[in-house]
C-alpha cells in the first residue's frame, strides 16, 4: 500500500476543494531525483538496516545498499527508491502544473536520505530557511489577497 503522497504529493486541489483562499504548498520532491546521483539513497548506518542488508546478501546475490566501491551498481533499495523518486517527481510536476498553488516552498533537503529520520532538526532548520527565502513572496500574496477581501 502507498499513501496519498504518491498519488497526490502536493494536494493543492484538495485545499482548493475545501475552500482555501490561499494555498501555500511544500514540495518535498523538488530535487528528489538529482540529489542522490553518486550517493546511496538509503544510508546503511543503523543496526536494523545493517542486519537486513546482511540477511538479504546471505540468501541472494543482491546488495540492498550501494557499495563503497563506485564500480558496483546501485543496491536493490537504492534502485527501488530511485524509481519511486522519479515517479513522485513526475506526478508532482504534473499536479502542480495543472493546479498551481499561490506559493510553493521547495526546501533543499538533498543531503538527507530516505531513512535518516535522526536528521529531523536539519530538515526543520531548512524549512525555516526556505520560508525566510520566500518571505517577500508570502507578503505579496497575502497582501494581494487582503486587498481583494477589503474591496468586496
Amino acid at each position: 500500500m502507498v499513501d496519498g503522497g504518491l498519488v497526490n504529493p502536493v494536494p493543492v486541489s484538495v485545499c482548493r476543494a475545501l475552500g482555501a483562499d490561499v494555498v501555500i504548498a511544500v514540495n518535498l520532491n523538488g530535487n528528489i531525483i538529482s540529489r542522490r546521483l553518486g550517493k546511496s539513497v538509503v544510508k546503511n548506518e543503523n543496526a536494523v538496516s545493517q542486519k537486513l542488508s546482511e540477511l538479504v546478501k546471505e540468501y541472494t546475490s543482491l546488495s540492498l545498499f550501494e557499495s563503497a566501491n563506485s564500480e558496483q551498481p546501485p543496491g536493490l533499495l537504492d534502485a527501488i527508491a530511485a524509481s519511486v523518486n522519479i515517479t513522485q517527481d513526475r506526478i508532482t510536476r504534473s499536479r502542480l502544473a495543472g493546479e498551481p498553488p499561490d506559493i510553493v516552498f521547495s526546501p533543499k533537503l538533498s543531503d538527507i536520505g530516505l531513512l535518516e529520520l535522526y536528521r529531523a532538526e536539519e530538515a526543520i532548520e531548512e524549512g525555516h530557511k526556505c520560508v525566510q527565502r520566500m518571505a517577500h513572496e508570502i507578503e505579496y500574496v497575502l497582501g494581494r489577497t487582503n486587498r481583494f477581501k477589503d474591496s468586496e
